[in-house]
């Protein structure tokens, strides 16, 4: 019966050091090449920035800490008295892993930042519709050129459609799906649309927040954005 008691104890504790928790962030770094370099992160939050400096030792870094909020960061590598561009990312409390040859931009992958994920198959679909646009402007200029009043206004009013409404109603769209994530705040933030958006786009993008997300630094954001777009 003693014996039972105490494993009835010990079970909380040992079911606490059993499950995971995340209190911060681990990014690991696996890059050919990469050698014994010096590594500039540069963090970007909000207007402000801010610069660590980490090492990697044959070919892989570690680089750890916390965040209230996911945020932007940068990777520049150090060598030969030149900085070039290793990677971008949402930096996120997770375990995250980075992957890839420091000789190839393209190579290098990120993965464990969900909020980075999401980021990456949003702008992926906004490419896609700016590939579309680019089309259309070629056909513009062409038209403008010839003197074809009638079918370069024709083309300027696709070119504005996607601009003001397609684009739009791509990023209310992901803004609705991950209305309860810290990555719906933040994609109003970080699009490239603030020149089209108005302060009823923004209103309208706040209202779909969960109030949580709301609360947070990238929900009263959007919130400042909807009292200043149209001023």
């Amino acid at each position: 019966m003693k014996k039972l008691l105490y494993l009835i104890y010990l079970l909380p504790a040992w079911l606490q050091a059993q499950t995971p928790t995340q209190e911060g962030f681990v990014v690991q770094g696996n890059i050919k090449g990469l050698g014994n370099s010096q590594i500039t992160v540069i963090k970007i939050i909000g207007d402000d920035f801010d610069i660590d400096h980490i090492t990697s030792h044959n070919d892989r870094f570690t680089y750890r800490g916390q965040v209230e909020e996911p945020y932007f960061v940068q990777l520049l590598l150090k060598k030969d008295s030149v900085s070039r561009k290793l990677c971008e990312f949402m930096l996120e409390n997770s375990q995250i892993t980075i992957t890839g040859s420091a000789t190839a931009y393209d190579s290098v992958q990120v993965s464990g930042s969900k909020s980075n994920e999401v980021l990456k198959k949003y702008f992926a679909e906004d490419n896609l519709l700016d590939a579309k646009w680019d089309r259309l402007k070629l056909e513009y200029d062409k038209y403008t050129e010839a003197g074809d009043t009638l079918n370069r206004k024709r083309v300027a009013r696709q070119l504005n459609h996607i601009l003001q409404v397609e684009k739009v109603a791509l990023l209310k769209r992901y803004v609705k799906q991950y209305n309860d994530q810290i990555v719906g705040a933040l994609l109003p933030n970080f699009c490239t649309l603030k020149d089209v958006l108005t302060s009823a786009d923004y209103a309208e993008m706040y209202e779909m927040l969960t109030p949580a997300i709301q609360q947070s630094g990238y929900g009263q954001s959007i919130r400042e954005l909807a009292q200043q777009a149209d001023k």
